[in-house]
């Protein structure tokens, strides 16, 4: 059986795969930079209440 598929079939297929997963772990990643900020900003509030309420 002859194959009806252009020579770059297979690199599109590939090539659009891996711009998904670039754009995947884009998002997981800035997902996980805003976490560690809010937990940073969480961690600054927390000590100035407890400065707050101790002072």
């Amino acid at each position: 059986m002859a194959q009806d598929w252009d020579d770059d079939t297979e690199y599109r297929r590939a090539a659009g795969r891996a711009w998904v997963m670039v754009a995947a772990a884009s998002c997981c990643s800035l997902v996980v930079v805003g976490l560690v900020v809010l937990t940073a900003f969480g961690v600054g509030v927390l000590v100035e209440l407890v400065n707050a309420l101790s002072g």
